[in-house]
């Protein structure tokens, strides 16, 4: 805010035509109607009492809503400060925000919705938007990363989905974890969310995240059903690849006899705890898993059989 003071009590205050002014737009320029109204009651009684700040290129950098009351009340004129050309477009950027921060209660869409705005040219000056926004908001940069982050879903949103997450953050700030739910639904989930979403009459917060928790433990349902639908598949594979080499050869009978007996052999010093080595079990296990051998029954017998013996 440096900036601003500076050029307030250096710079003049000129009277300039609005319709030679263009929005900045980096956030939604009514905010919520409330306060656009009683914006608008006072222009109408009073006047513009403050001036908006602009460019030499008459670029808005801070007075979005106070020109669009002019328009709407068909105001011809307003007064401005306009800043000197000398101030680079990052200090530009940094006012743009500045006025913003100071001048509403930021919400987790506003932060995203800026980023997107003023993020390149914060880049091409080497300095992180994440980091200047911490500092405005008081909080670490891994805040704002996560705000950013998490926000990304919300430009890939249906229209009429992106104007109900507006308009419930405009009443009442959407919690951060509404975003980061969002974010992590898979593409065919989402479909569904948003479906679902969109078929709902009065929508309130708390059923918008009633509805987003459902998707969630949907979607981890069904990655562990995946989660199990792979490894039987792997396990089949595994089990056929196993069997494909047995049976590629001409002696192919040979080599599954072979197999089989190793595998009676090692079940039968496991059962009486006999030496085994360690890289051999771990191979005749693997190949008991993946060709489903299994010789308990066998294995049983021989031992009742030894005890009639005795």
């Amino acid at each position: 805010m440096t900036l601003v003071k500076e050029k307030n009590s250096t710079k003049k205050i000129n009277l300039v035509s609005v319709s030679t002014l263009k929005h900045n737009n980096i956030i939604d320029m009514i905010g919520d109607e409330v306060s656009y109204e009683n914006l608008t009651l006072s222009v109408e009684t009073y006047g513009i009492m403050e001036p908006i700040f602009i460019t030499e290129n008459r670029l808005i950098i801070s007075g979005n809503r106070r020109v669009q009351v002019a328009k709407d009340l068909l105001i011809d004129k307003v007064p401005a400060i306009i800043v000197e050309d000398t101030i680079t477009p990052l200090e530009i950027e940094k006012l743009k925000i500045d006025f913003l921060i100071t001048n509403r209660n930021v919400s987790h869409l506003d932060i995203i919705q800026i980023y997107y705005h003023q993020n390149s040219v914060f880049e091409k000056y080497d300095e992180p938007y994440t980091k200047y926004m911490a500092k405005l908001q008081d909080c670490v940069q891994r805040n704002i990363q996560l705000k950013v982050k998490a926000g990304k879903t919300f430009t890939t949103l249906p229209s009429e989905l992106k104007k109900i997450f507006q308009d419930m953050d405009r009443v009442k700030k959407l919690p951060l974890k509404t975003f980061k739910v969002l974010s992590e639904l898979k593409e065919k989930n989402f479909d569904r969310c948003v479906k679902e979403i969109l078929e709902v009459e009065n929508l309130e917060h708390s059923k918008l995240a009633s509805i987003i928790e459902y998707y969630k433990k949907m979607m981890k349902s069904e990655n562990r059903s995946e989660d199990i639908d792979k490894d039987l598949k792997q396990s089949k594979e595994d089990k056929e690849a196993t069997l494909g080499e047995l049976n590629s050869s001409s002696d192919s009978d040979s080599k599954l006899v072979a197999t089989i007996k190793k595998v009676i052999h090692y079940d039968i010093h496991k059962s009486f705890n006999l030496d085994i080595k360690e890289d051999e079990s771990k191979y005749i296990e693997d190949i008991k898993s993946k060709l489903h051998i299994d010789f308990t029954e066998e294995i049983e017998l021989i031992k009742s059989l030894l005890k009639e013996a005795k």
